[in-house]
């Protein structure tokens, strides 16, 4: 049985691919306490979870424990907006955590690393261009990414994401707000809604994790590989709702181009990287936004 370690783990995608994983792995999480076990609570017996307070030493500890043959880096924090407050948690969580797990594991011979990047570090489609201080902090660690893997300590595998979604999610992304938004009747004051939603539905993007740590293992050329996850034919964001509820015979007070379009978004989908080789999106998403609205 392969053994993986997830950063991230108690996240909403780490923890779906924990759960994939678990049927031919045995699955370890790096977590920092207290531990959220929110997204956790059904699996939490059958995965190994490893403290780690953000030093190099504790990362170093974990790896040591578990001896992964594949690493998932999915640990990230996130915020569109940032101030002075959140400017060091950008930077602790998705640029130095992330150093020191790249020498952690080429110091101790885990060399196998599938990670997520984002699609934010593409505005405007170009080939580098951040959208906001989260895209190039991604994008920071990218670069330390490919110093260990041109110098042949680590092999990487990025799957580039644009938005995702699914049943169970609690972040406070669009569609979790028409969700709430439907069920409580309260008037939802939106954008728009004319930018495209280039959205995955979460199976889909486990599903695209774990054939990245899989094929990691298996093709000796991929050394520093990036491919892109994303929708086949996205629609605009109103568009999706709009048949989000049609799918779900819903109604929502939607107030469209009541909220303010942001100076810098993503108005048209991005494709700059090619598809992971044999992936591709499985779940629709009439049928995505049909499980989405389920209990």
């Amino acid at each position: 049985m392969k053994r993986v370690l997830i950063t991230g783990i108690t996240g909403y995608i780490g923890s779906n691919l924990a759960r994939r994983l678990l049927a031919d792995c045995e699955v370890c999480g790096l977590v920092r306490e207290p531990v959220n076990l929110t997204y956790l609570e059904d699996i939490q017996t059958q995965v190994r979870l490893l403290p780690c307070d953000g030093t190099i030493d504790s990362i170093a500890s974990a790896l040591e424990a578990s001896r992964p043959e594949v690493v998932y880096h999915l640990a990230a924090h996130y915020t569109g907006a940032h101030g002075p407050e959140q400017t060091p948690k950008l930077m602790e969580s998705n640029l130095m955590f992330g150093a020191y797990l790249l020498e952690a594991m080429a110091a101790c011979g885990c060399t196998a690393l599938v990670c997520a990047s984002t699609i934010m570090a593409h505005y405007q489609g170009a080939s580098y261009r951040p959208l906001n201080l989260y895209a190039a902090t991604k994008q920071a660690f990218s670069d330390l990414l490919a110093y260990y893997t041109d110098a042949g300590l680590l092999r990487a595998v990025t799957v580039v994401l644009s938005d995702t979604y699914g049943p169970g999610d609690r972040r406070p992304k669009i569609l979790n707000l028409v969700k709430r938004a439907v069920r409580t009747g309260e008037e939802l004051a939106l954008s728009s809604g004319e930018q495209d939603y280039d959205v995955v539905y979460i199976d889909d993007v486990v599903s695209a994790f774990q054939q990245a740590g899989a094929q990691l293992l298996q093709t000796q050329g991929w050394n520093n590989a990036v491919f892109q996850a994303a929708a086949r034919n996205p629609l605009t964001l109103r568009q999706t709702v709009e048949q989000m509820l049609q799918v779900n015979g819903l109604s929502l007070r939607a107030a469209w181009g009541q909220r303010p379009q942001p100076e810098r978004e993503i108005h048209r989908a991005v494709r700059l990287y090619p598809p992971l080789p044999g992936w591709s999106p499985a779940v629709s998403l009439e049928e995505g936004l049909r499980r989405f609205m389920e209990p």
